[in-house]
């Protein structure tokens, strides 16, 4: 039997020289962003945490996804390029998108799901594109562009992860709860800065109006429009009453900061949408009139006990329910949407343009804070014409046959108040739309997502999970 050598040999372990290497090197890479900023390191770290959290459970990253495009204002950005602002959102999304991607890669999942109204989306974004030929500021027009393909980023993740009736259950909740959070800091802080300027709201600042983290009164109060009636909805959902009355609770309370906006856009919304889901079945139309008494109580409550600020938002919205067509604000904007119009033979003024373009169609709005087509038709109009107007159409006739279809097959199962309170909740937004908002700058696409979601969820193969 040979004799093994008395000579030592050399102590190996395969993977100990490679993960020395990668360690020291994070180390110095660490260490050196400690001498830019000393948040950096600390990014850097929660970054790849979640990274391996949303890999791991990717639900986790598209609920962040949702609470972090809730809370996102222009007024909580740390950034600032040209007219992009980065803030709590585009760090969320990112991280969204590379657990996507990885998902896509290590487990083939396909990144392109079916979403019905993608196409007129893609043939707007290429329609921006092209109209950056003939935009007067084509820096302007890019972030409309940018803006567009977040929107089709953002929405592409929620509909390849959210794939059951547990998941969209999930994910409502998050909206809810994130709503409830944003509701809960714009009452307890007086929070009025816009953007990175410092400067104090004019609009808020004449009526003691709420803002919601320095975000203009009326877009404050659309955005968490979308809340409340989906939080009815997992109410009468919910078979444990302590939690029932929890998320009726969380309702209430989104709507009670919309009051103290003083937004009457967000008021009549809600409305319409109440009204809408009133009609469908007594028992939500049960519900909808205990949501109306408990509406009033806070409404009555609040103008005669309520602070001087909540009396103030409050009042603002029963002195003026007559006003909204008195104001030539809304009058003069859509005129000068008409003229673009007109000027570009129904080729629009390209994106971003309207800004630019409005010293020379009407100086007192230029001169004001009103420098916007104050309604998402009339700035399509303006800014894509012809076009534009064309695949609006297209995309509101894709959302119509989508959602008529949830509702047959999701007929005498637990989706159905979600069939009935969603496209209600949507009308009530594009109803009000034609007299405020810009169409990317509300939380609507990520909620069409969520909706879209319902109707995959709703298919044969899926009903015996949702009934």
């Amino acid at each position: 039997m040979p004799m093994t050598s008395d000579v030592a040999q050399p102590f190996r372990i395969p993977l100990a020289r490679p993960i020395f290497w990668w360690v020291l090197l994070a180390q110095c890479l660490l260490g050196g962003l400690v001498f830019l900023d000393w948040r950096l390191p600390l990014v850097v770290l929660l970054g790849v945490l979640g990274l391996g959290v949303g890999l791991r459970w990717p639900l986790v990253a598209v609920g962040g996804l949702i609470a972090g495009r809730l809370l996102s204002t222009g007024s909580m950005s740390w950034l600032r390029i040209g007219g992009l602002n980065l803030g709590i959102f585009e760090p969320l999304l990112g991280l969204a998108l590379v657990v996507c991607v990885g998902h896509g890669v290590l487990r083939r999942r396909s990144l392109f799901p079916p979403i019905p109204w993608r196409a007129p989306l893609l043939g707007l974004f290429f329609w921006q594109v092209l109209g950056l030929g003939w935009a007067h500021r084509p820096g302007a027009g890019f972030q409309e562009i940018v803006a567009v393909g977040v929107i089709l980023v953002s929405a592409t993740i929620i509909v390849v992860f959210v794939r059951t009736w547990e998941d969209f259950r999930r994910m409502a909740l998050t909206w809810v709860v994130a709503s409830v959070g944003v509701a809960l800091i714009s009452v307890t802080t007086d929070f009025d800065q816009v953007a990175s300027a410092g400067k104090v709201w004019e609009i808020a600042a004449q009526g003691g109006r709420e803002t919601g983290l320095g975000q203009q009164p009326n877009w404050f109060a659309m955005n968490l429009m979308f809340s409340v009636l989906l939080a009815f909805a997992l109410a009468l959902n919910e078979k444990r009453w302590a939690f029932r009355l929890f998320l009726g609770g969380c309702g209430a309370a989104i709507f009670f900061a919309q009051l103290r906006s003083g937004s009457r856009g967000g008021a009549y919304a809600i409305v319409i949408g109440g009204v809408l889901v009133a009609c469908s079945r007594p028992v939500i139309r049960r519900w909808m009139l205990r949501f109306a008494i408990v509406g009033v109580v806070l409404f009555g409550v609040g103008v005669f006990l309520g602070e001087d600020s909540t009396r103030k938002g409050l009042m603002r919205i029963w002195l003026n329910l007559g006003n909204l067509w008195r104001s030539d604000v809304r009058g003069r904007s859509w005129w000068v949407c008409i003229e673009m119009f007109q000027n570009t033979w129904g080729m629009g003024i390209g994106p971003g343009s309207f800004a630019v373009l409005l010293e020379e169609y009407d100086w007192k709005l230029f001169s004001s804070i009103h420098r916007y087509p104050h309604g998402i038709f009339w700035g399509v109009m303006a800014h894509y014409g012809v076009v534009g107007l064309s695949l609006a159409v297209w995309g509101g006739v894709v959302v119509f046959r989508m959602g008529r279809g949830i509702l047959e097959r999701t007929r005498g199962t637990d989706a159905e108040v979600f069939a009935w309170v969603m496209p209600a909740t949507v009308v009530g937004y594009v109803a009000w739309s034609f007299v405020e908002f810009n169409f990317d700058d509300k939380p609507f696409w990520e909620y069409l997502a969520l909706y879209t979601v319902l109707a995959r969820v709703s298919l044969p193969e899926e009903a015996e999970e949702v009934a």
